[in-house]
């Protein structure tokens, strides 16, 4: 199996290296090549903008897309595809940098883009206002960890934006609780494989539910959909695009990937791209080197069902065809994972799904996200740099993260790192300020009726708005929607400053609030912490802290202050007096 093996991960390793600027490449190709002086995107977006949390003022990214725009025009799209973007890049995505543009939700469409074609496309399911979501979920013989919090979470964007803009989304995502890792997993606890997957299950789901993730309306598991999954491997060996192959454990199903003259169109890789470079011995029961296992005959103490072929299991790819086929037919509109599953994992489901149906596309938008690294470093145990969600979660608040994870687009790399958390850690911490402050503000009577001023700041929350939703609409950039919240965050703290009338603070409030439900950033409800019978008592607090304070008894302010701090508040001093918010 060494020859397999090896095959798939070189060719993984191409196909990562070709596609990861070859929807860049294919626009460059188009202009002449001409010098540009390096770093000129660099100065366009970042002239008098200091980045917040990794993310570009949506000023900013409106340059970036001007001078890329301009760039193309006057030919040097080639300059761009050489990455002359420096930290810029991981904003936005390239692709998100170069690609036309719309100007608000009522009047642009949303905008995807297709693994399987490379290109951006405009998104219109298969049936209308309704979407179709699979998204490959957890093996669940470990915790979840921060890089699958990272791939989730791009499709709790993708599915809260979706939901916004009115579609009923069917969100589906699979629960692998049959597999080697598993089996091997379970030998060393000495638990039963399918003890072992439920009781890592309930982990991973309360580290999902902590970091605010919704519920998919299915998660179906591999062990229960054991008979499909044997009728889908004799539907295709009956189609001519499978075979039973024996070896020194019994008989087995492999799908014949020569049989299906798509194979690799997902991947953009043909068969001597996947083999070149490794052994081309076939391993015993298989006719080629690239089959793969629909079917596993069972070895001695593993988990095993009945099927025509003896006892085994399933392969790993055709348990998504399979649960997807049976939650939405044969065809659904969304495919998601991580790009690391493109191939073999999603290249294979494709090729059997299709073969065993006769229905093609199967999928019309394959959706991948980035992958994860830690420190510049890819996430690894030996490195010692391995987190687990649930201890990421220990550390930063749910919301830290995904402020975080929005900084990044979802198919651009993004780096975890402590001044990058810490710095999403603020931007929150300002966004709570903010709210305080205009709750604060909101309390006093009104002095004037609205003018001129007002009404401009609720015409700029208007503004943000379509920016906002502009953004999310072009391929679901969160890194644009999350710079136009913070932006948004400056203009109220900016009018609070200047005494804006308190209806047009509100209606600002308003919008950031609903920026923060679609970004799954929505502060907690303080009905649900105490309601008012807790702010009247941290009220108290703070009027007995500023009474010590001005007697100079800084023993008791400071008393009170650092117990506040136990109990989760945080006490500011502001130009209208103290006040107290949870941290």
């Amino acid at each position: 199996m060494r020859d397999v093996h090896d095959a798939r991960v070189l060719a993984r390793r191409a196909f990562e290296q070709e596609l990861q600027h070859r929807e860049v490449l294919v626009r460059a190709r188009r202009v002449a090549d001409r010098p540009v002086a390096e770093g000129h995107l660099e100065a366009l977006a970042l002239e008098g903008d200091e980045p917040r949390g990794g993310v570009a003022s949506a000023a900013a990214v409106e340059r970036l897309h001007l001078g890329a725009d301009a760039l193309l025009r006057e030919g040097h799209g080639a300059a761009i595809a050489r990455g002359r973007l420096g930290a810029c890049a991981p904003l936005a995505g390239l692709e998100t940098l170069i690609a036309p543009r719309g100007r608000g939700r009522s009047s642009m469409p949303i905008v995807v883009t297709n693994t399987l074609t490379g290109a951006r496309e405009t998104f219109e399911p298969m049936r209308p206002g309704e979407v179709s979501m699979y998204v490959c979920g957890l093996t669940v013989y470990d915790e979840a960890h921060i890089g699958h919090a990272r791939t989730i979470a791009a499709y709790d964007f993708i599915r809260r934006h979706l939901e916004y803009r009115g579609y009923r989304v069917r969100h589906v995502m699979n629960v692998t609780d049959v597999d080697d890792k598993i089996i091997h997993r379970a030998r060393e606890t000495g638990e039963e494989p399918l003890a072992l997957a439920r009781r890592i299950e309930k982990l991973v789901d309360a580290s999902l539910d902590e970091l605010g993730i919704l519920r998919p309306h299915a998660s179906p598991r591999v062990s229960e959909h054991i008979d499909g999954i044997v009728r889908m491997a004799q539907t295709l060996i009956d189609r001519g695009h499978a075979y039973v192959g024996e070896d020194e454990h019994g008989r087995s199903v492999y799908f014949d990937v020569r049989a299906d003259p798509d194979y690799g169109k997902l991947s953009h890789l043909d068969l001597d791209q996947m083999l070149e470079g490794v052994r081309k011995d076939v391993a015993e029961g298989k006719r080629h080197p690239a089959d793969f296992a629909l079917w596993k005959a069972a070895k001695p103490g593993e988990v095993a069902w009945d099927s025509p072929w003896g006892k085994g299991r399933p392969g790993w790819h055709i348990e998504c065809s399979v649960m997807s086929t049976e939650a939405f037919g044969p065809a659904f509109d969304i495919h998601g994972g991580g790009w690391d599953l493109i191939f073999p994992h999603h290249e294979n489901e494709l090729a059997q799904t299709e073969s065993a149906t006769g229905v093609d596309p199967a999928v019309k938008y394959w959706i991948h996200a980035g992958f994860l690294t830690v420190n510049g470093e890819k996430m690894s145990k030996s490195l010692g740099n391995f987190t687990t969600l649930r201890a990421a979660l220990a550390k930063w608040p749910a919301r830290v993260l995904r402020l975080w994870l929005a900084g990044t687009h979802y198919r651009s790399p993004i780096d975890m790192s402590e001044a990058g958390l810490a710095q999403a850690a603020k931007n929150v911490e300002r966004l709570d300020t903010m709210l305080a402050n205009v709750e604060h503000a909101l309390a006093k009577p009104p002095a004037r009726a609205m003018d001129d001023r007002d009404r401009a700041l609720v015409a700029l929350a208007r503004e943000r708005r379509e920016a906002f939703d502009a953004a999310m609409d072009n391929d679901f950039n969160t890194p644009v929607a999350l710079a136009t919240l913070l932006e948004l965050v400056g203009d109220v703290n900016r009018a609070l400053a200047a005494n804006v009338h308190p209806e047009a603070l509100a209606k600002a409030r308003d919008v950031v609030l609903s920026f923060t439900d679609r970004l799954g950033l929505a502060p907690a409800k303080t009905a649900a912490r105490g309601g008012e019978g807790e702010g009247a008592l941290l009220e108290l607090l703070v009027e007995l802290r500023e009474a010590a304070r001005k007697r100079r008894d800084f023993a008791t302010s400071d008393r009170i202050r650092d117990r506040l701090g136990e109990l989760g508040f945080v006490v500011e001093d502001t130009a209208g007096g103290p006040r107290a918010r949870r941290k």
